[in-house]
């Protein structure tokens, strides 16, 4: 029971970050998975909004917006960028070494 609380805080945690920041995360569940950036989030769920805004090349013109709100019991894991890099950046950093 510790176990499950502690992970839980920890999972709240990164997400309330994640809404502070307004950073996208990738959150997956048993079924699939859901990315956006966080706009709500209690002690049970979390709403993620994506936006979709087609480049150059698409067919489809349209501009989308999909809400996702997600029951936190049911998240798997949450993944969001900490830091990105260009490949010639990355390569610099492997140099320095």
């Amino acid at each position: 029971m510790k176990k499950k609380k502690l992970k839980s805080n920890i999972l709240y945690q990164r997400i309330e970050e994640a809404l502070q920041q307004g950073t996208e995360v990738s959150i997956q569940v048993s079924q699939g998975g859901f990315f956006g950036i966080p706009v709500y989030l209690d002690s049970q769920y979390v709403e993620l909004v994506n936006f979709y805004i087609p480049n150059e090349d698409d067919d489809d013109k349209d501009y989308q917006r999909t809400v996702w709100l997600i029951k936190l019991s049911e998240i798997i894991a949450v993944a969001y960028p900490m830091e990105m890099w260009t490949k010639d950046r990355f390569e610099q950093l492997l140099n320095q070494e």
